[in-house]
This record gives structure tokens, sequence and C-alpha cells, in this order.
């Protein structure tokens, strides 16, 4: 797990109390952590920007009410971060997928969010959870210096990036065609992405036979 900051703890904290208790609103937030209003407000304003909690409800009647749940992207920024919280994911799975708005987005995701299937959604959240914050950790060991990153992978990350970007797509373009060099370092980089994609497929159908083939013979 990665070494945390005192600010870093206050979100950390925070973002723990909104999974043990939330959904949560700023009030109920400070009464949980017993940090100042002030400081829950800040930290909360800092972790909506960044996608990592979102407004889940709201309810009305006297003064209004807004209350805060975690995205699956904070969710795997705090993974990461805090071994506690880590060791604590699948009973977080299982209480917060009772959320319409946490369901909705684990569907999006792809998984199964069926009442039968729970036991091992649970298990493949997990999973999902230490990969995806194994690559957040190389994004920030890159973004911080400490790791080096290929010029074909920079040119590949580069183009994806910014390609729903019209003015960078226009000078994409116009550097593709002029750099041939940068052409043959993209090109060079889909085309092994491509065959280790196709590799992973196949290697990937193999075993699914074989799993197939093998529970045909324990019937």
């Amino acid at each position: 797990m990665a070494n945390i900051s005192t600010t870093s703890q206050a979100s950390v904290d925070i973002f723990r109390a909104i999974m043990d208790y939330g959904p949560l609103s700023l009030y109920s937030a400070t009464s949980k952590t017993r940090i100042p209003l002030g400081t829950i407000h800040r930290h909360f304003g800092q972790l909506q920007k960044a996608g990592k909690i979102r407004v889940y409800q709201s309810e009305t009647g006297g003064r209004k009410k807004i209350n805060y749940g975690p995205t699956i992207s904070g969710i795997i920024s705090f993974y990461r971060q805090d071994k506690e919280f880590a060791d604590k994911i699948e009973n977080y799975f299982l209480i917060w997928i009772e959320n319409k708005e946490f369901q909705k987005e684990l569907e999006e995701e792809g998984f199964d969010v069926s009442i039968e299937n729970l036991k091992k959604s649970k298990k493949v959240f997990r999973k999902y959870l230490d990969y995806f914050s194994a690559i957040e950790e190389q994004i920030e060991k890159i973004r911080k210096g400490d790791d080096i990153i290929s010029r074909n992978l920079q040119v590949f990350l580069g183009s994806v990036l910014l390609s729903s970007d019209p003015q960078y797509q226009k000078l994409w373009t116009e550097l593709y065609q002029a750099l041939p060099g940068m052409q043959k370092s993209l090109d060079d980089y889909m085309e092994n992405t491509i065959k280790s994609y196709k590799e992973f497929k196949k290697n990937f159908k193999k075993q699914n036979s074989l799993n197939t083939k093998h529970k045909a013979q324990q019937k």
C-alpha cells in the first residue's frame, strides 16, 4: 500500500466513513469522523471533482439534504492506499450493491449484479480492483517520474487520450503524415498490441474449451 500524508489520510478517513455508514451528507460525515465541517466540505469537493464520490440521493422535506456515495474509481483509489479498507472490500461490495446508483455503475462495467451470483461477483470485484489499482499505481509512478515509459507507449497513449479533441486530432494527423518515424512507432505498437490481443483470445478460448470439456466429464 502507498504511504499516506496527513492530508491524504483525512480523505481516506472520510471515504472510509462513507463506505461504512453512507451514503452520507456533509453534516453526517462530520459526526461520523469528528473532522471539522470546513475540512469535510473541502475534501468532499476535492473527492467529487476527482470523480471518487458522487451524489447518491437528495432528500427534500424542510432543509434539502444531499447524500454522497462512492464511485468505482474512488474505490479503486482507496483500495490501493488503505490495507484495512482493502481487507473489507467484499463486505463493502455486498453492502453497496443494494444502492441503485452503485449497482448501475457496476452493470456499466459489465458486472453480473443478480442476487443469485453475488458470491461470485464479489470475488470478481476484488480481482477487478487488484488489476485496476495496479494500473493506477503505474500511472502515479509515471506522473512522479519514478518509472520510465517507452516512447512507443507515449505515442500510443497520446493518440488515444487526445483523440476526442478536434484540435489535437488535426495536429496528430499532420504529425503522423509529416514524421515517418512517428508513423512507424505507432504502427509497430499497434501491430504488437493486436498480436498480443489475438494470442490472449486464442488462449482464452482454449481454456474455456478445456473447462467445458472438464465439466462435461464430471457429469
